[in-house]
């Protein structure tokens, strides 16, 4: 088992800016690439606002994507590589769901970069927003955060800290 904890010492509310309290820790399981489901223990951090709209914020490595059941190196690999390439231990319907999800939702987290960077400073690379031959959703994220390898992980690190992450919400849509 792996214990999570953040190198900060002061943890702050990513909604309201407060601190943050320990509350309790919850175990959550990842496969790794190869299949290999490991144990994190993940602290459960209660803002000390009492109106804050978020109450509770998990404390999460870059390594886990929200909603995900695989490491974050695993999904970039899917949405990366051509199918042929792909090495992770993970059945085809679930790559595919993978890479439908950031098909449908490319969009709004290229956005929801462009929001943090906005409000929070230079966190994307300038350059990405100058006028260029048209690129692929993974192209253009991977030249916003300035990173060729791992830039999914900044991606949701970036986005899951300004409360800003996109996730699948068609489970909550009705037909």
């Amino acid at each position: 088992m792996f214990f999570v904890r953040s190198e900060e010492e002061i943890a702050l509310c990513p909604i309201c800016e407060s601190l943050l309290e320990y509350h309790c820790r919850i175990i959550r399981l990842l496969r790794d690439k190869t299949g290999i489901i490991n144990k994190y223990s993940i602290r459960i951090l209660k803002c000390v606002n009492e109106p804050c709209p978020a109450k509770y914020h998990r404390e999460l490595p870059d390594i886990i994507t929200p909603y995900r059941r695989y490491g974050t190196s695993s999904i970039e690999e899917a949405l990366t590589l051509d199918n042929s390439k792909i090495t992770i231990a993970a059945d085809e319907s679930t790559i595919h769901r993978w890479q439908k999800w950031f098909k449908d939702n490319a969009v709004n987290i290229m956005m929801a970069l462009l929001s943090v960077a906005a409000t929070k400073g230079a966190i994307i690379n300038p350059s990405s927003l100058e006028i260029q031959r048209p690129q692929s959703p993974v192209a253009s994220i991977k030249s916003m955060v300035a990173r060729n390898e791992r830039w999914l992980n900044e991606t949701v690190r970036v986005l899951v800290n300004s409360s800003k992450w996109v996730f699948n919400r068609s489970a909550f849509l009705t037909g």
